[in-house]
């Protein structure tokens, strides 16, 4: 939510709540009840600060936006680098522009040695695969894995060749 914040400045609950159904929300969809009990909680923790708006023809709304500690723990968060957490490494790299490419480099580094450890460890299991019998099914699963652990490797070094410009 303090991404969303820092992105897109002073919003109501209502507006993230549209934002996130035409940005993120094809990866990241909060519920609605969630977001607006987080925003109140943003407020309380100071990393939001939270203004009324009067409206005539409708009830008046609250619109919050990030306060400098709340940036602060933004910041923290979207450098720190957690092996194995790939919803977290998606959630950074949406909101990438928020943070110098270095700390994106250092999370996309992680992300492809988690994947070529995946692809290593597959790799070993490949070999003592008879693909015979149980193993004929076991390696239609592994030939999915392969896959997959090789496409996240592939994925990752042309993200990171890009970001290196």
């Amino acid at each position: 939510m303090l991404a969303l914040l820092a992105i897109e400045g002073e919003r109501s609950g209502y507006d993230l709540l549209k934002l996130v159904s035409k940005a993120i929300g094809h990866m990241w969809a909060p519920a609605r009840s969630r977001l607006y009990a987080v925003l109140p909680r943003l407020v309380e923790g100071g990393l939001a600060t939270r203004r009324a708006v009067v409206q005539r023809t409708r009830p008046d709304k609250q619109v919050y936006v990030i306060s400098d500690d709340g940036r602060r723990v933004l910041d923290a968060w979207l450098a720190e680098v957690v092996p194995g957490d790939r919803d977290r490494l998606e959630l950074k790299i949406f909101v990438g522009g928020l943070v110098p490419a270095e700390a994106l480099v250092a999370q996309v580094e992680q992300y492809r040695d988690d994947a070529q450890a995946r692809l290593d460890e597959l790799r070993a299991i490949e070999a003592t695969n008879t693909r015979e019998g149980h193993d004929r099914y076991h390696g239609y699963l592994l030939d999915l894995g392969l896959a997959q652990a090789l496409t996240a490797v592939r994925w990752a070094e042309a993200v990171l060749s890009d970001l290196r410009r």
